[in-house]
C-alpha cells in the first residue's frame, strides 16, 4: 500500500511538471528525470554539451539545451566570449567552444587565452567562463563583472548536488592580465561556483561583484580544481551546495517565491582579478544537478 501511494504520487507530481503553462519551467521540466530513492522524491538534470548554437552569424557558439532555443536568449552564457569579439578585429580562437570528437561535439572546453592590452584597456589574458545566465553588453567594456548576469529560473526544487566529469591543465605561467604588481598564486585552478538565489522585487541578478555574498543567497558550493592527473584523465567530481542561513533555506516555498540557479565554470579561478595562466583549460563531457524537492506543506 505504501509502494502504491508512492507510485501515486510520482505520478501526480509528473503530471502537475508536465502540465505546467510557464515556458520557462517547461523547459525546466523537459529536462528532468523523475527518481525514488531512500524515501527523498528527487529530480535530476543533465546537461552533456552535445548540441551547440551560433550566437550571431559568423560569431561564436553556446551549449544549446533544446533544438528551438533562442539564439539571442539561450540557457548558457559567456562574457568572455562576447568580451573577445571586442577585443579581437577577427576573433577566431574563442575562450569557451565545443570540445569535438570526430567533428561532433562531445562537451564543453574552457580555456584562458591570450587577449589584448593596451593604454589601460582589456586584459593580457582572458579567462574562459561558461555560466547559466545573461551577459550584459552596456556594461561588458567598463563595468566588466558586472555584465556576468549569473543565474537562470529555478523551480524543481532545492539543487542540493552538482556532478560533472572534467580533466584539467594549468597554463605554464601566471600573469596579471593588466600587468599589476601584486602576489600571484604559484599554479592556476579552475573554479565551479554554484549558486541558489532567491529573485526579490526588482528581478536583479548576481554578478561577478556579488555572486559569493549577495545577501539573498540560500545556498551554494564551490571549488577550486588542480590540474587532473594522469594527463588526460577524466574525474568526476560531487559539489554540495550547503545552506547559507538555515532559516532562509527553511522557508523556501517554489510556489510564493520566485528562485535563480546559477552555475558558473572558469579556467582560471581568479579571472575576475584578470589573472590567469595563458594556456590553462577546463573540459566538461557532463554536468548534473540533482535537487530535494520541497514540500509546500
Amino acid at each position: 500500500m505504501k509502494r502504491l501511494s508512492i507510485l501515486l504520487a510520482l505520478g501526480a507530481l509528473s503530471v502537475a511538471l508536465g502540465s505546467c503553462d510557464d515556458p520557462i519551467a517547461s523547459k525546466e521540466y523537459s529536462l528532468q528525470e523523475l527518481h525514488y530513492k531512500e524515501g527523498v522524491l528527487t529530480t535530476s538534470q543533465t546537461f552533456d554539451f552535445t548540441r551547440w548554437i551560433e550566437v550571431g552569424k559568423g560569431s561564436y557558439r553556446l551549449p544549446s539545451i533544446a533544438v528551438d532555443e533562442d539564439a539571442k536568449n539561450t540557457y548558457w552564457a559567456s562574457a568572455s566570449n562576447q568580451g573577445y569579439t571586442l577585443l579581437s578585429s577577427s576573433p577566431t580562437d574563442f575562450p569557451v567552444v565545443p570540445l569535438e570528437v570526430n567533428g561532433e561535439a562531445q562537451g564543453a572546453v574552457i580555456r584562458s587565452i591570450k587577449g589584448f592590452y593596451f593604454f589601460g584597456f582589456g586584459t593580457n589574458v582572458i579567462a574562459g567562463a561558461l555560466y547559466t545566465g545573461q551577459v550584459d553588453t552596456k556594461h561588458l567594456v567598463a563595468k566588466p563583472l558586472e555584465s556576468t548576469l549569473f543565474g537562470q529560473p529555478y523551480s524543481s526544487g532545492l539543487p542540493e548536488l552538482v556532478d560533472f566529469t572534467y580533466q584539467y591543465k594549468a597554463g605554464e605561467k601566471v600573469i596579471h592580465g593588466q600587468d599589476k604588481q601584486v602576489e600571484l598564486p604559484s599554479e592556476d585552478r579552475a573554479s565551479v561556483s554554484a549558486v541558489f538565489y532567491e529573485v526579490t522585487d526588482d528581478a536583479s541578478y548576481l554578478n561577478g561583484q556579488t555572486l559569493q555574498t549577495d545577501p539573498r543567497i540560500v545556498a551554494k558550493g564551490y571549488v577550486e580544481l588542480a590540474p587532473t592527473t594522469p594527463a588526460g584523465e577524466w574525474q568526476s567530481y560531487r559539489l554540495h551546495l550547503q545552506p547559507v542561513d538555515e532559516a532562509r533555506y527553511a522557508a523556501v516555498d517554489m510556489a510564493k517565491k520566485k528562485y535563480r540557479l546559477a552555475l558558473v565554470f572558469s579556467s582560471s579561478f581568479r579571472g575576475a582579478e584578470y589573472i590567469g595562466a595563458v594556456g590553462s583549460e577546463l573540459r566538461l563531457q557532463q554536468v548534473t544537478i540533482k535537487d530535494r524537492v520541497k514540500s509546500n506543506h
